[in-house]
């Protein structure tokens, strides 16, 4: 037997991201288990839904595949909790997602991360991966960009997962492909990004259209990020590997002195309750 691998998305489980790595990971000797949404939900973080169907799917070179008319995180969620719960499932890998996930307003929008996060908070390492291709693959060449990207995101997950399952500093890793041929790997952190657009749709009625991204072109929509920072690398070419640990951020505390002036406004409070 060998490591089970549970593999999910935002895209949905007809997505041609999803479905070469899936067949990577089974090149690579996982026992692959995909529960993944019915359709495309993007944008849909980590959010659930109330009423979830659940139906069989038939995924080539999957042990199991289950398709979900809810979100990503629904999609984890159901797994470990139910469908796999016999399933000793040691990472879940999130994607490949078609489009980017760099900085810090794609990792608390993403539904591709916000699936990673579920499996994390569910005690799970977990891999979210993504090709930095934006509105989607258009090209045979932007088809040959996802294919070497899943051969090289299959190797990482096996070359990975010992690591991860036993290092308490890292519950998440964000793989992002570039939009063209790789010219390396770099280790990365995430950048500040803000990189979204709100427009007056119909002024009338008051509706607006928000969204990410206003062009196919990568460096435009992205902020450059600082050197080292995964948008940085990203827009130079590289694949980026963003090691992330939720535990220490739970865990992280503020400055010590800014730590003291909130201790001295609760001690405020506690006065006035007495």
């Amino acid at each position: 037997m060998h490591n089970a691998i549970l593999v999910t998305n935002d895209d949905g489980i007809n997505s041609i991201g999803l479905k070469a790595i899936v067949d990577e990971l089974n090149k690579n000797e996982f026992d692959v288990y995909v529960v993944a949404p019915s359709t495309q939900v993007s944008g849909s973080g980590k959010s659930h839904t109330f009423h979830v169907k659940v139906s069989p799917f038939n995924m080539k070179n999957a042990v199991k595949s289950w398709a979900v008319d809810g979100r990503p995180a629904d999609a984890v969620a159901i797994a470990i909790k139910h469908l796999l719960k016999g399933v000793d499932v040691k990472i879940i890998v999130s994607g490949i997602n078609i489009g980017p996930n760099i900085g810090t307003m794609d990792f608390f929008t993403s539904g591709t991360i916000g699936a990673a996060l579920e499996g994390v908070l569910f005690g799970k390492k977990s891999i979210a991966i993504s090709l930095g291709i934006l509105r989607g693959i258009r090209s045979p060449a932007q088809v040959d960009l996802l294919y070497n990207a899943s051969r090289i995101a299959g190797k990482i997950v096996k070359m990975m997962l010992s690591e991860m399952l036993n290092n308490n500093a890292v519950d998440l890793i964000n793989i992002n492909f570039p939009p063209t041929k790789p010219l390396g790997i770099k280790f990365s952190f995430l950048s500040w990004q803000s990189n979204i657009s709100v427009k007056v749709e119909d002024k009338e009625n008051c509706l607006f259209h928000v969204m990410g991204w206003e062009t196919d072109n990568i460096n435009e929509a992205y902020d450059d990020g600082p050197e080292g920072s995964d948008t940085y690398y990203l827009k130079r070419g590289f694949i980026t590997i963003t090691p992330l640990c939720l535990r220490c951020a739970i865990k992280t505390m503020v400055n010590e002195r800014l730590y003291e002036k909130l201790q001295k406004v609760i001690s405020d409070l506690d006065l006035m309750l007495e």
